[in-house]
């Protein structure tokens, strides 16, 4: 990567990163707006079939995401063949279980489940309800409404972890880098700007093998080969958050990476490195996402909600690829 790609700019700790964004020109996607003419915001892909689970002794109850009513089935396979899902939403997943989720989830099926199983009850305390596999369901469904973030992916491939390892190093270097940076300004110590190049030369390195193992991503590649994106903010958004950007309907997406202008608040992590990669496609300029912050700039946008709409942009782009 150029100075230029890699060093304009800062993102605040726990890290400020380098990015990289394809020159070539995007596939069909890149010409077009992908959801012009759709009517389905809020739809999840293929259908957006979202089922909650809960498990019992001998029995499976299931809720579909419209539906009223609990049912009940006798194993996963059954519910999976009636429902047909897209995303499985469950508390916990038994140890007996494991193995058949496993080879659900090679078919397309996510399963995401609750990070802390004390969310559930703590659910069922605060409106009084009371313990039993149908309202725990339906409770779980409320949750994830209102709090999607409170869920994670139940099984990650290996290749999944290890481009999650890798960004994270690379967002620890990069914030070193910029420590270095600093001191290379403030003091004329030639191990300061040792340890600048340094840490500039394993980046570089860094982003090529962390764009090589996110290959495998499926998202990534698609993202690569029909947006012309790439690079470590990239890699570490969809290794990290992938289930979101396929499932999350868009008006939750923008909230989730905030997306808007919200000065009062910081931005998580993932919000600052996809404002990141909007800006570099800017600054290298991207056929695409360079045309869209011209056109906001022409009509009295300045820079910064311009680069947000970008990045919204971005989000929106990512959310479209199946």
């Amino acid at each position: 990567m150029s100075e230029a790609e890699a060093g304009t700019v800062s993102i605040p700790a726990p890290g400020d990163g380098a990015e990289c964004v394809g020159g070539a020109a995007p596939g069909p996607r890149g010409r077009e707006t992908p959801a012009q003419g759709r009517r389905s915001e809020d739809r999840l892909p293929r259908g957006g079939r979202v089922v909650f689970c809960d498990f019992g002794r001998s029995k499976i109850y299931a809720l579909a995401e419209s539906g009223e009513q609990v049912e009940m089935f006798d194993s996963l396979e059954d519910m999976v063949g009636k429902l047909r899902p897209d995303m499985v939403i469950i508390d916990g997943l038994p140890g007996r279980l494991q193995k058949t989720a496993a080879e659900i989830v090679k078919t397309g099926i996510v399963f995401l489940r609750l990070k802390s199983l004390g969310q559930l009850s703590e659910e069922r305390k605060g409106k009084g309800v009371k313990k039993s596999d149908e309202n725990d369901v339906k409770l779980l469904r409320e949750l994830f409404h209102r709090r999607p973030e409170a869920f994670q992916p139940l099984l990650t491939s290996p290749s999944e972890l290890e481009v999650r390892a890798l960004t994270e190093l690379w967002v620890e270097l990069t914030r070193q880098k910029k420590a270095a940076r600093h001191a290379r300004t403030t003091t004329e110590d030639p191990v300061a700007t040792e340890a600048h190049k340094t840490l500039r030369r394993l980046i570089d390195v860094l982003a090529k093998r962390i764009h090589e193992k996110a290959m495998a991503l499926q998202l990534y590649k698609k993202a690569v080969e029909e947006l012309g994106l790439r690079g470590p903010s990239l890699a570490y958004i969809i290794s990290h958050d992938g289930w979101a950007l396929t499932t999350l309907a868009r008006d939750k997406l923008a909230v989730r990476y905030a997306v808007i202008q919200r000065p009062y608040r910081k931005r998580p992590l993932r919000s600052q490195l996809l404002i990141l990669l909007a800006k570099s496609a800017v600054l290298n300029k991207h056929p695409r996402y360079r045309k869209i912050y011209q056109h906001y700039r022409q009509r009295g946008k300045k820079h910064w909600p311009a680069i947000l709409r970008v990045a919204k942009r971005i989000l929106r782009d990512l959310r479209q690829l199946k």
